[in-house]
């Protein structure tokens, strides 16, 4: 007499066992397992660093007639006003702030590539070279996004006139003087690699 109750429960039990397993299998496509880095739509967990010196932040992208980033700041997104571009790895326009270039850095977004918080010039005082810090080993995000970061400059640079500015490895520009004061530079872009 029990065993037709049973028999009434087996075909629910494998329709339940079959979608858990469909989950199961749709878990181990989709890349990896729970803990095993960011997927898409969720934030990549905060890792202790290894390292003496905390890890630059980088700031949310400034609304729309926010100020541009103090020296040794970071935000996501271009300054404003700007115009990205896909086709170079970086690039740099005067800030509005007199004294302050902003660069632009491509990357992922969770671990980009910032310009130091201070250049200066090189050793025959034809370029102001601006020092690049990698980003932390670990996990990141497979996106293309642009990072500004603002960089303090020697007084003398901000003449009004070009100037050239080298990026660590990624090349150097020829950036334009600002059109008038209190406002940004445009940008100039680092030739694309190859």
């Amino acid at each position: 007499m029990t065993a037709r109750p049973l028999r009434a429960l087996r075909g629910p039990m494998l329709a339940g066992a079959a979608a858990a397993l469909a989950v199961l299998v749709a878990a181990c496509a989709s890349g990896g397992s729970p803990g095993s880095g960011p997927t898409s739509g969720s934030p990549a967990p905060a890792s202790p660093s290894s390292s003496p010196s905390p890890s630059p932040s980088v700031s949310p992208a400034p609304s729309d007639g926010a100020a541009a980033p103090a020296p040794g700041e970071h935000a996501r997104g271009l300054p404003e006003g700007a115009e990205g571009t896909f086709d170079s790895p970086a690039g740099v326009a005067w800030s509005p702030t007199p004294g302050v270039l902003l660069v632009v850095t491509y990357g992922s977004s969770t671990c980009p590539r910032l310009a130091e918080a201070e250049a200066g010039w090189d050793d025959a005082h034809e370029a102001v070279v601006v020092g690049m810090v990698e980003p932390e080993p670990g996990p990141c995000t497979m996106d293309y996004a642009p990072t500004t970061s603002a960089v303090a400059v020697p007084p003398d640079a901000d003449a009004g006139t070009p100037v050239t500015v080298r990026l660590g490895d990624l090349g150097e520009v020829e950036v334009s003087p600002r059109a008038k004061d209190a406002t940004a530079g445009p940008v100039a872009w680092v030739p694309a690699a190859g």
